[in-house]
């Protein structure tokens, strides 16, 4: 293109102009062009200014500069690129690390922690959100449970609820949890030899199984679609006595939330599992459905249903009604409590509990 440039300015042809408007990209990489060019114009000829060029080699200039803004745009969005903050290295480069990257507390790899931290505790509904590239999260509380039934007053007391929640790449995240030990007592009342009615009470304490699993966080809310993840998990016979299944019992998660508004929001899980119990193997069902609304930037409150189908293999549903407060001290460090009903005789009558969360 340039050399028919330079044939129009030695046999002085014409130039048409061109009815059509450049857009922004196309004035910018014409002015970027503009040097180029009158530099190329200036090797016709000595011009010291550009309006006393004849028609020719003004129409000669024009061409140069529309043959070098190609280049010159492709160097101007090469300069572009490396002052942006987000820009990804090329291949080659010395430095292989995201620009926006930092480092955890063990000098590896992470990504920044720009947003607050998203949980997974005090409700039953896990969160869609999995932790950041690089990034951990741990997770811990306690809970109270009581029930009476058939003459029979069972409590617990349940602690410290571990969930290690580890960031393995983008929206994936592995998770360690261990529920802790329980400490079960059984309350009765019964005749002696005597004939008397008398208080009688059982202790059932050991360690929970562990748990071992990963979550992925599928697609962000977009219109009417919510925002979607899934947990894959199994539970490992690690626990004691009557508080391990005594096998391998898997369950999978299907997690679901949507924002109704900047405060006001809703959740939800869809889970199954083929846990194992005294009365043997069986498959179980669950669901939830949470509403969270954040009241300040330091405190945040939810109301939560969630079912259990079966509670144990040839029992019946159990149907629970909930409630908490969560207390963001920071984006990184969050305290939470609780308390729950049983809507049914199948579900324990009350329970509460407290926690926290930490993210580094």
């Amino acid at each position: 293109m340039l050399r028919a440039c330079l044939e129009i300015a030695i046999r002085g042809g014409p130039l048409q102009p061109s009815r059509s408007r450049p857009a922004k990209a196309t004035r910018r990489s014409f002015r970027a062009a503009a040097p180029v060019a009158f530099g190329v114009a200036d090797r016709l000829g000595p011009l010291t200014h550009i309006r006393v060029l004849s028609p020719a080699r003004r129409a000669a200039a024009l061409c140069a500069v529309l043959a070098a803004a190609p280049f010159a745009a492709a160097q101007d969005a090469e300069s572009e690129k490396r002052r942006r903050p987000g820009a990804a290295a090329r291949p080659g480069d010395a430095a292989e690390h995201r620009p926006d990257s930092e480092t955890n507390l063990f000098g590896l790899d992470a990504d920044p922690l720009t947003e607050p931290i998203v949980t997974d505790r005090p409700d039953f509904t896990e969160s869609t959100q999995a932790v950041p590239r690089g990034r951990f999260q741990l997770e811990a509380g306690y809970t109270f449970t009581n029930d009476h039934e058939r003459g029979v007053t069972t409590t617990d007391h349940a602690f410290p609820e571990l969930l290690l929640r580890i960031g393995l790449a983008d929206e994936w995240e592995l998770r360690l949890g261990w529920a802790g030990w329980s400490l079960g007592e059984e309350m009765f009342r019964e005749r002696n030899e005597h004939g008397r009615h008398v208080s009688r009470n059982e202790h059932t304490d050991g360690g929970a199984d562990m748990t071992l699993g990963f979550k992925r966080h599928l697609w962000d809310q977009e219109g009417w679609r919510p925002d979607f993840g899934v947990i894959g998990e199994l539970s490992l016979p690690t626990g004691s006595g009557e508080k391990s299944s005594g096998d391998v019992d898997p369950a999978v998660k299907l997690l679901w939330a949507y924002d109704l508004t900047d405060r006001l929001s809703v959740a939800g899980n869809v889970n199954l599992g083929v846990p194992r119990s005294a009365r043997g193997r069986f498959v179980q069902s669950a669901a939830s459905l949470s509403f969270g609304y954040a009241w300040t930037d330091w405190l945040g409150s939810y109301v939560e249903y969630f079912g259990i189908y079966p509670n144990d293999r040839g029992s019946d549903a159990a149907h629970y009604l909930n409630g908490g407060f969560t207390f963001p001290v920071n984006d990184n460090l969050q305290f939470d409590i609780r308390a729950g009903v049983g809507l049914n005789e199948e579900a324990d009558d009350f329970f509460s509990g407290v926690g926290f969360s930490v993210r580094w």
